[in-house]
Order: structure tokens, then sequence, then C-alpha cells
């Protein structure tokens, strides 16, 4: 069985995170980020769900996850994942949205998951110049030209990407940050 391994590295002049998964088989049970994550599946498949929707995912597939975008997945073949992608905050990418559009509200991706070379072969020169510590100006230039792609094919306002249920999640969230240190029951939530 192939080692797990996962890297990291944060871009200081972009603030933005580049990440890779090599070798991933365990399951990733279900969660959510604060910060926009745009991924790309390089080898195996994967069960993911998203937004309430259910993929098979493999080599190709581009990630999009807004904040906030409850997701899981775990392996749908006997081999094991490679993955990489960019972990962008709210605050950054709404600087980068205005740039590209002149316009700072932040965007919302309509989809999970896209098959889209063009994109896919932007985000892996990026990944590749951010990993290898490249000082380059291109990299802020491919990062303006991956977003803009992606907010043409795939975007529309923020505020149409949230689930309708939030609210409730939120007062729930609230509850249990106020009575951790309690016993609670989920009635009580």
């Amino acid at each position: 069985m192939e080692k797990e391994e996962k890297t990291a590295v944060y871009d200081k002049g972009l603030r933005v995170e580049a990440f890779c998964f090599h070798g991933m088989a365990r399951p990733f049970p279900n969660h959510f980020h604060e910060y926009y994550v745009i991924g790309l599946v390089e080898k195996g498949e994967r069960r993911l769900v998203c937004r309430n929707q259910k993929y098979v995912i493999g080599q190709g597939n581009m990630i999009l996850f807004n904040p906030g975008d409850s997701h899981s997945c775990r392996q749908a073949d006997e081999g094991a994942m490679d993955y990489l992608g960019l972990n962008i905050t709210k605050e950054v990418m709404a600087g980068l949205a205005e740039e590209i559009t002149g316009d700072p509200l932040l965007p919302g991706f309509s989809a999970a998951v896209v098959q889209d070379e063009e994109a896919a072969c932007c985000l892996k020169s990026l990944h590749e110049q951010i990993m290898g510590g490249s000082a380059e100006f291109g990299k802020e230039e491919n990062l303006l030209l991956l977003l803009s792609m992606l907010i043409q094919r795939y975007g529309r306002p923020f505020a149409e990407c949230i689930p309708e249920c939030r609210e409730e999640i939120e007062a729930a969230c609230w509850f249990m940050e106020l009575h951790y240190a309690e016993h609670i029951s989920l009635d009580q939530i």
C-alpha cells in the first residue's frame, strides 16, 4: 500500500495555500471549510457528496468548494487518490474578484465538480509554481487567469450558493458553542 503524503505551501505574496495529497486512501468524513477550495484529481476515483449531490470523481475532475459547502468523500476504487489544490480565504477572494470583475462581492461556484481541461492546466501550472517556491511575476497572472475562467464559466453570486437551512445551522452552532461544556442532546439543539 502506498504511503499517504500531505504537503502544503503558503505563498505569502499571493496569500494562497497550495496543497497536495499523494496516495490518499482514507475517507474524509462530512465537513466544511471557511475558505474556497479549488482542486484537481490527478489519480484515483472517489465518491464525493457535496451540497447533497453525489458524484464519482476521477482523473481530470476539478473540485470547486465554496466556503461552507458541506462535503465528504471516500475511495471508490481499490487504489488511492492523488489530488492537488488551492485554499483561498474569503478576504483574498474578494480582492481577487474585484480585480477581475471590478466588484468586490464574493463569487460562488454553481458546480462542485467540473471537467475543464483549460482551467485544470492553469491550476496545475500555478500549483507547481507555488509548491516550487517560484518568485516569478507570472504566478499572480496565472491566479487571476484561473479565477477569471472559473468565475466566468461557473460563477454566480455567493448569496445564491448558501444552503436554505444556513440560519438553522448557525443557530445550532451558536447553541453548541454557548453550551459546549454541558451535556446537551440533539433535541436541545
